[in-house]
């Protein structure tokens, strides 16, 4: 029995040993790293590989993590909500930022803040939870729209149009869908005062296990302490908040990739 459950350690072993930024290892690595002799790790990989709890790479011959995981994986993830897994980070980002912190999500035409995080600052802004916005205007609501289809956004602009909330919300659809293209490609949005006269925001996507978006997350300040370099700073924590609640939500670009 011992012998038993020695062996199922080793396989466990192996299998955690793929929880790792690298995604595909020799046999030899695996061997070296988990100190298992070569032989005895070739009769474990080729037992994990036959149930698909790995894949061999044909051209690299390494190993990486099978769609059985992957499945498992899913079925894990749908069982976990964003906000759940969303709230340490945001916390986090409210702490190192100073800022206010939304996670936003689709709601038909609009955008729903699903949770906030005030600002140690008191900053106050318009929105709090269960509010919507609308898709065209600000930070925590454009990162949303980014990532729709050209039909969502025709659409959207045909049923609901763009209402102007200050004098710099995008009113123009052939500037809005620019600024869309811009921020899918860059990763990130901007605003200024188009909500709130006087407030700045960033904001990221964060996506869920399928590679699908899931949420917008944001942080937002007064326009008079948020200078163009502290944009950039919020930028970048913003996004980093947004990777690793995505990571945690059971996004890996690198291994679908792999399984696709």
């Amino acid at each position: 029995m011992d012998k038993l459950f020695s062996s199922l350690e080793k396989a466990i072993d192996i299998l955690s040993y793929f929880y790792s930024e690298n995604q595909e290892f020799s046999a030899q690595e695996i061997s070296g790293q988990l100190s298992i002799p070569l032989s005895t790790t070739y009769k474990y990989l080729d037992v994990l590989l036959k149930k698909g709890f790995l894949s061999k790479n044909p051209d690299t011959k390494k190993i990486f993590l099978g769609l059985t995981i992957f499945k498992m994986g899913n079925l894990v993830a749908a069982k976990i909500k964003p906000i759940d897994v969303a709230l340490r980070h945001m916390n986090d980002l409210a702490n190192l930022s100073g800022g206010t912190v939304t996670l936003t999500m689709i709601h038909g035409w609009e955008s729903l803040c699903v949770e906030k995080i005030e600002s140690s600052r008191r900053i106050k802004l318009s929105v709090a939870m269960g509010d919507t916005l609308p898709l065209h205007a600000g930070g925590s609501s454009k990162i949303l729209l980014a990532y729709q289809d050209d039909a969502f956004v025709d659409a959207m602009i045909k049923n609901v149009g763009l209402v102007a909330l200050t004098e710099n919300t995008i009113t123009d659809p052939v500037r809005l869908k620019n600024e869309l293209k811009l921020i899918k490609s860059r990763g990130f949005a901007y605003s200024d005062s188009e909500v709130d006269y006087g407030a700045r925001a960033a904001a990221a996507p964060v996506f869920d296990s399928k590679g699908g978006l899931a949420a917008g997350i944001s942080v937002a300040g007064p326009r008079d302490r948020i200078n163009d370099e502290m944009i950039k700073h919020l930028t970048e924590m913003v996004t980093e908040c947004a990777r690793k609640i995505s990571y945690d939500l059971g996004y890996r670009p690198d291994l679908k990739q792999h399984l696709g």
